[in-house]
């Protein structure tokens, strides 16, 4: 499978980023449809600034991707907010499971954002995800609340 590069995602992967989003939404059980690839690379290349992608690469195949959202918090009076990254979309192929692949695209969003001087990365995780969001240094925050509307 060779070495585990992992790359901030530019215009020019638009296709790549929309590809990796419909074998993430098949993999969850969802399905395909005609013109699914255009519509999310166009989406995506629409707000391209505050929604950064890491893609991962191991050998000559995209073993997955992260995808988050930039979350600018409004001015407050003497003091300048820092921005929140939250991960929206956190998906590595089967195939490339186990060889770190996760663990590389977390630390690497995560240098990112401490680097930009963001203030915190958030994601949610499942039940199997969670020792490896640890082992990168996440914790649990059991804070939030969530009200479904459909």
């Amino acid at each position: 499978m060779g070495e585990v590069r992992i790359r901030t995602a530019g215009a020019d992967d638009a296709l790549v980023v929309a590809a990796l989003a419909l074998q993430c939404a098949i993999h969850r059980g969802g399905t395909g449809e005609p013109g699914f690839l255009d519509r999310y690379a166009r989406a995506w290349l629409a707000d391209l600034r505050r929604l950064p992608v890491w893609v991962a690469e191991a050998g000559e195949d995209h073993a997955g991707f992260l995808q988050a959202r930039v979350v600018e918090p409004l001015p407050v009076p003497h003091a300048t907010p820092s921005p929140d990254l939250h991960v929206e979309t956190f998906f590595v192929r089967p195939s490339h499971r186990g060889i770190g692949v996760g663990e590389q695209l977390l630390t690497e969003a995560a240098r990112w954002a401490r680097d930009g001087g963001f203030a915190s990365v958030r994601m949610t995780a499942g039940i199997h995800t969670r020792p490896m969001v640890e082992r990168v240094g996440f914790a649990a925050d059991q804070a939030a609340y969530r009200m479904e509307l459909q």
